[in-house]
């Protein structure tokens, strides 16, 4: 990890994170202003693991450029269970609340610029404004109707809808994610999504 001092960067991606807050939640703005402030710019190269499994996280992340993958181990075999691009939020789970070890790992697939934000200081900004507060539950709120939609949807599908799936959310990523890890998150063979893929691209 290291921590980025290019000032320029840092205002882009704070800009790209107000904008995105701002379409949440009507926030006034001394106080999206403080929460911003709060965060700093860093960067991890491809391959990195920003969250181990074991950790209580620290930090709350937005991604500025690049993808991650979240993952767990089942039999010491890897289970990916999303994705995240730009544009998105992690953190650990919660594990910040629960105060016990995380059981999922937070990867770097190609190198990534992430703001981050100490929750201690994320939970001190949402006690002194209402504002950030809703702003906060609201963003949880969004993604965890997203995810359990998402995870009962795939349940359902059989493997070529899930691929076609994945193409509609995240039209963006299919050509940056390496295929062993869309094989596993859509839970097939790569010699499967080989062939779903071939047959995708002769439509």
């Amino acid at each position: 990890m290291k921590k980025l001092t290019d000032e320029n960067i840092e205002t882009q991606a704070k800009f790209t994170l107000k904008n995105n807050l701002s379409a949440v939640s009507k926030v006034n703005a001394d106080d999206l202003n403080l929460l911003l402030d709060k965060f700093e710019l860093v960067s991890y190269i491809k391959n990195t693991e920003i969250i181990k499994e074991g950790d209580i996280a620290e930090y709350f992340y937005f991604i500025y450029k690049g993808i991650i993958k979240i993952y767990f181990f089942i039999n010491d075999k890897i289970v990916i269970d999303r994705f995240e691009e730009e544009g998105a939020f992690f953190g650990g789970n919660f594990t910040h609340l629960t105060n016990q070890p995380g059981t999922h790992v937070y990867e770097s697939i190609d190198d990534v610029l992430l703001l981050r934000i100490k929750y201690k200081d994320l939970e001190k900004v949402c006690k002194e404004s209402h504002d950030i507060e809703r702003l906060y539950r609201i963003s949880m709120e969004m993604f965890h109707r997203s995810y359990s939609t998402n995870l009962s949807k795939f349940k359902s599908l059989s493997s070529e809808e899930r691929y076609y799936e994945l193409i509609k959310q995240h039209t963006n990523i299919i050509n940056r994610v390496p295929l062993k890890d869309i094989a596993n998150y859509l839970n097939m063979t790569p010699e499967t999504l080989s062939r779903i893929r071939a047959k995708y691209d002769k439509k």
